[in-house]
């Protein structure tokens, strides 16, 4: 694999940074992560623009976060070593790696079989390991494979229309969660915190992500 360190800098530099990313160890996490392991073959010479990737696996295919957004939304879930992560719909990895390189003790649940084998090996060499998960289902509503594990950061990799109430269920008191919610067309990155048994939300920032399966508005009754 090529040494693409000086893409991966001008990518801090000109997308990150500009974006108010100002945290030095999410900026630091995201300078040495080569993120062309967590894009697909084809993609490699793009794995550091602003394109909007794509990976596929065995039916699914999975839009990732623009680099940007993603750090921003790190910054904004305020990551601390040692707590636990979960990073939902991840695809190979990426946001797993970053919370792994913040010292985060790291899950990623991906639904797709072919995905979960791709950031199986792009996610084996790190020294901080995370452990792959393949539940059946994440939803608004349905998360079977991840009830009982409470986590102090969740970072959902899309947008939806709906509160993700099934992973909000799995957060720690004073957990956060990050997610991109749209209405419409518009769009804005949500933190969601949880007190107790309260749970509040607030606007981040706006962005635009793909609609995630099973976190569509469901259709109104219509007279």
């Amino acid at each position: 694999m090529p040494d693409m360190s000086q893409a991966r800098r001008v990518m801090v530099d000109n997308q990150i940074r500009t974006f108010d990313v100002t945290d030095r160890e999410v900026l630091s996490a995201f300078d040495v992560t080569p993120r062309e392991k967590f894009v697909a073959l084809s993609d490699r010479a793009l794995a550091y623009s602003d394109s909007r990737l794509t990976v596929a696996g065995q039916g699914t295919a999975r839009a990732l976060l623009v680099p940007m957004v993603l750090a921003r939304l790190m910054q904004a879930l305020q990551p601390q070593e040692g707590e636990a992560a979960l990073d939902c719909f991840g695809g190979f990895g990426y946001g797993a790696a970053l919370f792994s390189h913040l010292g985060l003790a790291t899950t990623l649940a991906e639904t797709d079989p072919g995905l979960v084998e791709g950031a199986k090996a792009a996610l084996s060499d790190l020294s901080n390991p995370v452990r792959v998960l393949a539940p059946s289902e994440i939803s608004a509503d349905r998360a079977p494979g991840l009830s009982g594990e409470l986590f102090d950061v969740i970072l959902v990799n899309g947008a939806v229309e709906r509160a993700p109430q099934a992973l909000l269920a799995l957060l720690k008191d004073g957990g956060r969660l990050g997610v991109i919610m749209r209405k419409g067309r518009a769009a804005q990155a949500h933190i969601y915190l949880r007190s107790g048994s309260n749970v509040s939300s607030r606007h981040a920032f706006d962005a635009q992500a793909a609609l995630l399966p099973g976190f569509a508005e469901e259709a109104g009754f219509v007279f």
